[in-house]
């Protein structure tokens, strides 16, 4: 699949560009504390030519059968979308001045210069995060020990994410320290692209 840059797009976006747009798959929850599941997973990126961009993530208790050896939606095809387990709005903003710091390292074997990012994340469940990490190509990683929460949130003390595109499938996973456990993995999944 070819990368198109939207024309109103921020330079400053264009190496997230690849997450622009509608995606829909499947995943899978598992932590200490919480009943294993299986869940479709809704994202959308988009943006308003600001130098970000905007995300809505949606996940939904499963029910069905997941085909493990099919991607995206053609896997969770046999999968029902039930209740909502959580959703989020994120906004994702390359850091201002590390494209001058991001130039001076020289691209290497590794790839291309990393570019640096923060990421907002705040849900219903009374969460407010700020991720910090960084886009090499088509993989990001992002971390956070930065979480505030309302009087009634669960305990979140941090938690890492990280995304990548394999075969133009988004992959991603995120590992979660709460309730009063260590960083270990919470959920994880794969989303194909469904707007074209």
């Amino acid at each position: 699949m070819a990368l198109t840059i939207p024309d109103d797009l921020a330079p400053e976006c264009y190496p997230l560009a690849w997450l622009v747009g509608t995606w829909r798959g499947f995943g899978q929850l598992t932590y200490p504390g919480i009943e294993e599941s299986a869940f479709v997973h809704d994202l959308v990126f988009d943006h308003d030519g600001g130098p970000y961009l905007r995300a809505s993530s949606t996940l939904r208790v499963a029910t069905g059968e997941v085909n493990p050896e099919q991607s995206g939606t053609a896997g969770a095809a046999g999968l029902d979308a039930g209740q909502i387990w959580s959703s989020e709005t994120q906004y994702w903003r390359p850091v201002p001045g590390a494209a001058d710091t991001a130039e001076a390292t020289s691209e290497s074997d590794n790839g291309p210069a990393p570019t640096e990012l923060e990421v907002l994340v705040a849900n219903p469940a009374g969460h407010v995060s700020v991720y910090v990490g960084q886009v090499r190509g088509p993989r990001i990683n992002l971390s956070t020990d930065a979480v505030v929460r309302t009087t009634s949130a669960a305990e979140m003390t941090g938690a890492t994410m990280m995304y990548g595109l394999v075969q133009s499938d988004l992959m991603w996973a995120q590992d979660l320290a709460a309730f009063g456990h260590e960083l270990q993995t919470y959920a994880s999944g794969r989303l194909s692209r469904v707007d074209g």
